[in-house]
């Protein structure tokens, strides 16, 4: 069975092409276009990952980080984005993102960092 990703950004070219991507590579992906959404379909669908955008209407994906860090802690949550400030890469990493990557992304450090973060939730998901 395919492991699970939920993709979360504001931006429909961004989420498609990032759907994608990740669906030849063999996962099965939910898609969300806000943070709010992508909350409800995290406990819905129990992902394994979470790739989120940071600037995104409702709930942005570092409010989205801090959530799952507060409901999910074990959930690995990988944030890209465009705006790569020091500030949000510090926010990101004090939140407790698993990597932080800048769009345009690279897509074999995606690949690399996808299943490194998806090994390390199956272990933090064991009892």
């Amino acid at each position: 069975m395919p492991q699970r990703i939920l993709v979360a950004d504001d931006d429909p070219f961004s989420l498609e092409g990032l759907s994608m991507l990740l669906a030849i590579w063999g996962y099965d992906v939910e898609t969300a276009s806000d943070g709010q959404i992508a909350l409800q379909k995290v406990w819905a669908d129990q992902p394994g990952a979470v790739i989120t955008d940071v600037v995104m209407p409702m709930m942005s994906g570092l409010e989205l980080l801090g959530a799952l860090r507060a409901e999910k802690p074990g959930m690995p949550v990988i944030v890209v984005s465009g705006q790569s400030s020091l500030d949000t890469v510090a926010r990101a990493r004090q939140e407790g993102a698993y990597a932080f990557l800048r769009k345009p992304v690279d897509t074999s450090r995606l690949k690399s960092v996808l299943a490194s973060a998806l090994a390390k939730g199956r272990e933090t998901s064991t009892p």
